[in-house]
């Protein structure tokens, strides 16, 4: 399938994917939190904080395992894919077992490592004990989800993407109503959801990559030490991000209260979407980066990097600029019983850096794919330092309190983008260090667009019900979608994704 046409299928695959995630998780999330609380819906987001951190050991050597294994395919070098393969699923295999103690202990000593009510205390260890086994169900699923990515057919990993979530909505749903309410069952319903996609990621495998085959006799020491010496790098970038981020609910929990960790919890629900919108969006673009970049083909790819830059622009500024115009109002109906003000507040603090990094986050793949990782990993875990140091300082001599957990890092985050990511992506690319600065001013006048007509028509209308704020929140996307399409893409891009799109759309007909 032509390399154009099938990055558009993955774009709206993977978008589709993720709008019903967050469909679901837009009546999930309410309906939990009136069922077992705020305070033990934040345990949720703190847990899956505590495996983040556990990440940190894995992602050394899975994070680089999709980029060797694709080289080697579209290298036609079958013997060093499964080398790679093997070597990773043999090591994933080993650090799983090897978390399974640290997990043991946080489990059974929780309350020395953070503050838990008594009457959620068995619930939450039974959740965490879950999200742990999900982790490891995810580690062993790594493996086997490059197929897709090295044959760039994403879209099916958004297919099953769909049905996980659908999986989990509706065992979730099912445990609510019939059984005594438990925030355990997240942990339960991800875990039998996750081995469903572990199933179809290996039958994936056997299909897209049949040149590639479980055997031993492929394992060899030396790959993995050549993944993790790439890879460690990446962990490092991680360390950064939880050191800028990862960190705020486990801060909030220990300096401030539970209470307070489950209002800044809810608070980052939609920032966290938004994010992973980003995130999606850039990985779209990854496997035709990489599979560009195998082919020596330089003046391609950088074709391809400003172009995902653009679009990441038009699509990333919509729900900005719809939770700065309607935040409140989408608080105050969602979950009524909280104070949407705060959290819109909190939300705004948190998704502002998003403004600058929705179109940057392309220029990450840059680094993963020149294999020029050391610096970007530095100068995140420098930032993500300052940023715990300001924090810390900040909570014990002001009162500003979760203000300054949410903003110090979003302040922090649009400096390092602007002043390190952008020209360095350039330089890796052996391009002039303003070569991208374009297309991040064009983003960022994109999510102006867009907020100044949500803004105008909360100004002449009264906004404050489901069925007006989804009206003229459509109304303000679309308007704003079809402005900024003029505004950052030219004729040419245009032309050709409306045109790829009705072809898509025909033949799925």
């Amino acid at each position: 399938m032509p390399g154009k046409k099938q990055l558009v299928i993955n774009l709206i695959a993977n978008t589709l994917a993720f709008s019903i995630s967050f469909g679901i998780s837009f009546f999930l999330t309410p309906f939990i939190i009136k069922t077992v609380g705020s305070v033990a819906y934040g345990f949720v987001s703190l847990a899956l904080d505590f495996l983040s951190y556990a990440s940190l050991i894995t992602i050394a050597l899975n994070s680089m395992a999709g980029r060797f294994i694709t080289i080697k395919i579209h290298q036609n070098d079958n013997e060093g894919a499964n080398k790679y393969f093997n070597s990773v699923l043999v090591s994933n295999s080993i650090m799983s077992a090897a978390l399974a103690i640290p997990a043991f202990l946080c489990i059974v000593f929780l309350n020395k490592l953070v503050n838990v009510p008594p009457e959620i205390y068995t619930d939450v260890q039974i959740l965490i004990a879950f999200l742990f086994l999900n982790f490891v169900l995810s580690i062993m699923g790594t493996t086997f989800s490059v197929a897709t990515f090295a044959r760039n057919r994403l879209e099916l990993s958004s297919l099953r993407s769909i049905e996980f979530n659908i999986i989990r909505a509706i065992m979730l749903v099912s445990l609510f109503t019939f059984l005594r309410p438990s925030v355990s069952y997240i942990g339960i319903t991800a875990c039998v959801a996750s081995t469903f996609v572990l199933i179809t990621n290996v039958y994936y495998t056997k299909t897209l990559l049949p040149e590639v085959r479980i055997d031993k006799k492929y394992f060899d020491f030396k790959a993995v030490l050549e993944l993790i010496t790439s890879g460690v790098w990446n962990t490092i970038v991680r360390l950064g991000q939880l050191l800028l981020d990862g960190f705020d609910l486990l801060i909030t929990n220990i300096f401030i209260g539970a209470t307070a960790m489950g209002t800044l919890a809810i608070a980052k629900t939609v920032p966290m979407f938004i994010t992973s919108v980003v995130g999606m969006l850039a990985g779209v673009f990854m496997p035709q980066f990489t599979i560009i970049y195998a082919k020596n083909d330089m003046p391609s790819l950088i074709s391809n990097i400003k172009k995902s830059m653009k679009i990441m622009g038009i699509i990333v500024g919509i729900p900005v600029s719809l939770l700065i115009a309607y935040g409140d109002v989408f608080y105050h109906l969602w979950v009524p019983s909280q104070d949407a003000k705060l959290l819109q507040i909190l939300s705004i603090i948190s998704v502002a850096s998003i403004i600058i990094s929705g179109s940057i986050n392309s220029i990450y793949n840059i680094f993963t794919v020149t294999n020029k990782l050391k610096a970007n990993a530095l100068w995140l875990v420098g930032s993500g330092l300052i940023n715990i140091l300001i924090v810390v300082i900040l909570l014990k001599t002001t009162l500003l309190g979760l203000y300054a957990i949410a903003g110090i890092s979003t302040i922090i985050s649009i400096v390092r983008n602007l002043v390190f990511t952008a020209p360095y992506g350039a330089k890796c690319l052996n391009l002039r260090w303003p070569t991208f600065y374009d297309e991040i001013l064009k983003s960022i006048v994109a999510v102006f667009i867009v907020t100044a007509i949500a803004l105008s028509l909360r100004l002449l209308l009264n906004i404050d019900s489901w069925a007006t704020l989804i009206l003229f929140g459509g109304i303000s996307a679309i308007i704003g979608l079809i402005l900024n399409m003029f505004f950052i893409l030219n004729k040419e891009e245009r032309n050709y994704l409306v045109q790829a799109s009705l072809k898509i759309v025909r033949r799925e007909k």
